[in-house]
């Protein structure tokens, strides 16, 4: 398949449940992860039902007239058995596979949410501890995963890239981190074919761990997610600040590109909300708009970029395809 640059979204919300992003599924309940609403009365049938209808055909079709040629396909570590809570995801992942590459769409799988926990947040499917780190085991069992997902897709010619792991909790020197990377390499590069990518996160770190895997055979890319709203204290400066945070940014991503591909495997064209609150209301938009247009411009030296998230219940900037329909976004 082709091997253009990646112009991508995420399918967020759909294999791994995020509240925020579909809050109707959520209604009623004290559920605030994957975790806590799989014990949730009726929980199974809710989320096949849900499955079946956030992502269709139709969507992928709407991808691949609007110059979407990639996906990133968040997964959980029980995508392909039954782990309880948990439901299995394997038909709808099966799917997606299919469905992409009748529309020419390429792939990476992303092991989004680890057992135990990789960061402690929603989108790892269980608020808490990240236990990930303190379980060898749950080390161990990552890798086992990792290693039936390869086995099973490895053939699709549209498999761009199998990702390890989602945004890993923040720590100095990481060496169980690095450790889970090398060893996740010596397993997938065994089995993938070439032309499928094996992608480690950055862990907010991108300097820390460009390079960790470099000089091996198999194809390995660094993913950096860019969401400069979340900088400490990011509420307190001018839109100015945002622009030359983002200069900077380019001439980082070019230097870290010298040593591996880099993907920017999320961003968005949120801001905080405290600088849509110095403008008029009727000029939000064209401020997503043209903050959105600088960071795609920033991502010349990289092999692609995927929005996040695709489509969310409400319209908004968190979500692609509603912004491509209101012309904010324009590719």
């Amino acid at each position: 398949m082709t091997t253009d640059k990646l112009r991508g979204v995420n399918l967020g919300g759909w294999l791994v449940l995020e509240k925020w992003m579909t809050p109707s599924l959520f209604a009623g309940l004290d559920a605030q992860d994957e975790y806590m609403f799989m014990q949730t009365p009726n929980a199974k049938e809710k989320i096949e039902a849900h499955r079946k209808s956030f992502i269709t055909e139709s969507d992928f079709k709407w991808m691949s007239t609007h110059g979407i040629n990639a996906v990133r396909i968040p997964v959980g570590y029980w995508v392909l058995s039954d782990v309880p809570p948990f439901a299995s995801a394997l038909t709808y992942l099966d799917w997606a596979m299919e469905t992409a590459l009748k529309y020419n769409i390429q792939v990476i799988i992303d092991l989004h949410a680890l057992q135990g926990s990789q960061n402690g947040f929603d989108h790892s499917a269980k608020i808490g501890p990240a236990e990930w780190f303190d379980k060898n085991e749950y080390r161990n069992a990552t890798l086992d995963v990792l290693q039936m997902i390869a086995y099973r897709y490895k053939d699709y010619a549209n498999l761009w890239g199998l990702q390890v792991i989602n945004e890993p909790r923040v720590g100095a020197l990481q060496f169980k981190l690095r450790k889970f990377y090398k060893d996740a390499y010596t397993r997938l590069s065994t089995i993938l074919q070439q032309h499928t990518r094996i992608i480690y996160s950055d862990a907010f770190s991108p300097r820390l761990f460009s390079g960790i895997l470099d000089r091996r055979k198999h194809s390995v890319v660094m993913d950096v997610h860019i969401y400069h709203m979340t900088k400490l204290f990011a509420q307190f400066f001018s839109i100015d600040w945002y622009y030359r945070v983002l200069k900077r940014r380019k001439r980082l991503l070019k230097r870290l590109s010298k040593t591996q591909p880099i993907i920017i495997g999320e961003w968005s064209g949120a801001l905080r909300q405290t600088a849509y609150d110095r403008i008029p209301k009727d000029a939000h938009p064209e401020l997503t708009r043209f903050y959105t247009q600088l960071q795609l411009e920033i991502f010349d030296d990289v092999q692609g970029w995927f929005y996040w998230n695709y489509k969310t219940e409400q319209p908004g900037v968190w979500s692609y395809r509603s912004q491509v329909d209101d012309g904010v976004i324009k590719i």
